[in-house]
Order: structure tokens, then C-alpha cells, then sequence
């Protein structure tokens, strides 16, 4: 068995609402064995090849090729390769406020599993950003908050493909394009409904227009951005196609009462540079 691993427990900090711990790719055999009780740590590990059986919170689940399973706080966990098809797999390791809250507000908290999701694009973007060796600690979480949070969303819409009703369908539709333009000819258009009649669904079923609920869901992720990483608000601004800064500053004030910039200050939650 060998393994590639950039580690980055010398540079967490407990105060950052994100840390990286370690990510890799793993070669496993059949000796390949991890068990942990009750750690403080979060994973999500994809599994490029072969199969293995992992133990969690009472759960036997057999992760395979193309399957991702993740690890999260406090949990008892064991988890082996096979002994004849050995994992080949590639990981992170991470904690801290923002892990907590990608998970709480996307993820099932008795689901370790995701069947037939490849997520390796953005896994090897995280190790490929683990390699720079220039990279400073804190550009590196920026960026890997970013990735972190599309893994969850293609996991969460992943694993809602069941028989959604009209208005779930619009509903995933917005929240998947959270970082883009949208319009709803273009909901209705993808759904094979009229625009009047897609803000008619969704209103009955939600109480509030798609537009204003996904103006909202925009403002929201801009929050955890501001809160949990180091990109300016003109960067944010542009990662979630408002028209402009200064569109995004009043849309932002408008709901919470104060612009992006004063409330980063008032928080106080900026993550630390490293020394």
C-alpha cells in the first residue's frame, strides 16, 4: 500500500471557521484498516476503484467504485478495504463551524453514503490545491470552502433524484444554480412549464416568489462567505453574478441591515492569517 498525503495540522487554527487537515489519495491492500471514536473531524472520501465495507453509528455500508461516503463529528467509525478489490480512493479531512454547517443544512444526518456520484473533478482540485507549495494556508481554505460547498450541493441534489412534485423540482432547479444568473423563462423552459405558471407553483408551495427566494438563497451564501472566508466583496459579488458591487452591497443591506464590509467587521469572524 502507498499513499499520497499533504498534511496541514501544523496551520489549524481553532478560531477559523474552516480547517483543512489533510487530504490525499489512497492506494490501499488488504491491510488497509482506520478506526476513530467520537474525533472532532469531518471527510469525504470518493472512491476511484474498487470496494470495502464501512462501520458507522450502527450502519454496515459498502462503499465501491464511484461511490463517496463521508465520516462527521463524534461519530464511531471503522472502515477496511476488500481484500481481493482494495480501495483506491482520494480524501480530505477537515473541521470547523462551516463543516458544521454544510452538513446540517444539506446533508441527511443518518446518511454516510452517496451510491454513484462522482465528485472527482472537484477532489482532485482540492489536491491539486494541497500541492502548491507557495500557497499560503489561508488562500488555500478560501478556496477549498468554495469546493467543499459544491461537493455538498451535488451530493444533496444527488441524493433528492426521487420523484419530486413540480414545485421540489423548481425549487432544486434554483438551488442548484445558487452561483449563477437565473432566469425563470429559463426554469420554465428546463421544466416544460410557462414562467407565470412556475412562480404560481412555487408561491402556493413555499410562500414566497422564486425570485425573492432565490435572491435570498444568494444573500445567504454571501453571508457564509463573508464569515468564512477571505474573498473580497467584489469577488463575492462576482461569484454569485450580482449585476454589480454595488447592487450586491444595497441587495445585502437590505436585509441585514448593514453592508457586506461592516457587517464582516461587526462579526469578527474573518478567518486569522497564518503566522
Amino acid at each position: 500500500m502507498h499513499e499520497t498525503i499533504y498534511s496541514f495540522w501544523h496551520l489549524c487554527d481553532p478560531q477559523r471557521p474552516l480547517n483543512v487537515v489533510m487530504s490525499g489519495i489512497s492506494y490501499c491492500d488488504k491491510s488497509y484498516r482506520i478506526e476513530r471514536h467520537g474525533e472532532n473531524l469531518f471527510s469525504f472520501e470518493y472512491i476511484i476503484d474498487g470496494s470495502g465495507v464501512l462501520e458507522i453509528d450502527s450502519q454496515t455500508l459498502r462503499p465501491q467504485k464511484n461511490d463517496v461516503y463521508f465520516l462527521t463529528r463524534d461519530s464511531d467509525h471503522l472502515y477496511y478495504a476488500d481484500e481481493e478489490r482494495p480501495w483506491t480512493k482520494i480524501w480530505v479531512v477537515f473541521y470547523g463551524e462551516f463543516a458544521e454547517y454544510l452538513f446540517r443544512q444539506y446533508l441527511p444526518s443518518d446518511t454516510f453514503l452517496v451510491k454513484d456520484c462522482n465528485i472527482l473533478s472537484y477532489m482532485n482540485e482540492i489536491i491539486h490545491l494541497s500541492s502548491v507549495p507557495q500557497k499560503s494556508y489561508s488562500d488555500l481554505i478560501d478556496e477549498v470552502s468554495v469546493i467543499l460547498l459544491k461537493i455538498v450541493l451535488q451530493l444533496k441534489n444527488h441524493l433528492a433524484h426521487k420523484v419530486l412534485s413540480a414545485a421540489e423540482q423548481i425549487k432544486l432547479c434554483l438551488d442548484v444554480n445558487i452561483e449563477n444568473k437565473l432566469d425563470m423563462n429559463d426554469v420554465g423552459a428546463e421544466l416544460g412549464y410557462s414562467k407565470n405558471y412556475v412562480i404560481q407553483l412555487f408561491r402556493e408551495a413555499y410562500g414566497i416568489t422564486p425570485y425573492a427566494y432565490f435572491r435570498k438563497r444568494k444573500l445567504e451564501l454571501a453571508e457564509q462567505y463573508l464569515l468564512n472566508t477571505h474573498l473580497t466583496i467584489n469577488e463575492i459579488s462576482a461569484k454569485l453574478n450580482f449585476a454589480d458591487q454595488h447592487y450586491f452591497s444595497s441587495a445585502f443591506k437590505s436585509v441585514f441591515g448593514v453592508s457586506p464590509s461592516e457587517y464582516r467587521k461587526a462579526t469578527k469572524k474573518t478567518p486569522k492569517s497564518p503566522e
